[in-house]
This record gives C-alpha cells, structure tokens and sequence, in this order.
C-alpha cells in the first residue's frame, strides 16, 4: 500500500500486473586524471592493485545490488552486465570513458542500475588512485540509451 505524504505518494510501485520484457540501458561516466596518474595507470598495478579490473567488479556489484541502495528500486535479475573503459588522450586531457551495459528480463527499466554501475566504477577508480593524485574528477555520468 502506497501510503500520501503531503501531496507526494512514498513506497515501491506495484508492478504486479505489469509483463515483464527484455530491458537494455547503456550508462556513460568518466574520470579525468593528470599525466601522472595516467602514466601510472598505463605501467600496471597501483599499490598491487588492478585499478581498472576493480572497478569493473565494483560496477558490477553495484549493479547487481542497486535495489539494496536505492529504497523504491524493484529487484531484477540481470542477465547482462558489461563494463567498458577507453582512454581518450590528447591536448593536455587524460579521460577515461567509462560505459555500463546492463540487460534483464523485468516490467521496469534498468536505467538505474546501468547508472550505478557506472558511477560505482568511477568512484571505485577514484578510491584506487586518490593517493597519487588529488586531482580527479569524475564524471558526468548519463543515461546513453534505454530500452526494450
């Protein structure tokens, strides 16, 4: 039962009599370094650890358990979960893009989830690397597609 606070309803959806179909959404984040910190991400390992690999689990655990974080967010099972990087180098800017595939088989969207795991894997790279340079920014983080 949804329940009124002021004018606004509070609680999940009622997707009961919703048929569930095939769902895709493509989110796109980006972390943007110094020359160092890009140097250093290029030779390997930062402190014995895969900065890159990380990050892709991390977006993926996040993806996997965004209905944990996000109290109105409906349970799914995601049948695909692909997180893709790229470096854009030149003129100064060094980016990583940063792009999560998420599918599954639901009544609702997986636009949040396809979000979360993009922004995790950002945060997940800022943490791995925040001791060799304070200067990263993440972001921004969008909605590239969704659909059935």
């Amino acid at each position: 039962m949804r329940r009124k606070h002021g004018s606004a309803e509070i609680g999940m959806a009622d997707i009961s009599g919703m048929n569930a179909v095939w769902q895709q959404a493509i989110a796109k984040s980006s972390v943007q370094v110094n020359r160092e910190l890009y140097e250093s991400l290029q030779r390997g390992p930062l402190h014995d650890r895969n900065v890159l690999e990380n990050a892709r689990f991390a977006g993926t655990l996040a993806a996997k358990n965004t209905a944990s974080i996000l109290p109105f967010c409906h349970t799914k099972h995601l049948t695909l979960i692909h997180i893709y990087f790229e470096w854009k180098v030149g003129s100064g800017v060094w980016e990583l893009s940063i792009q999560a595939e998420i599918k599954a088989k639901h009544p609702n969207p997986v636009d949040t989830e396809a979000m979360v795991a993009a922004s995790v894997a950002a945060l997940s790279i800022y943490d791995s690397s925040k001791m060799i340079s304070k200067s990263i920014v993440l972001g921004p983080t969008y909605l590239s597609r969704k659909g059935t």
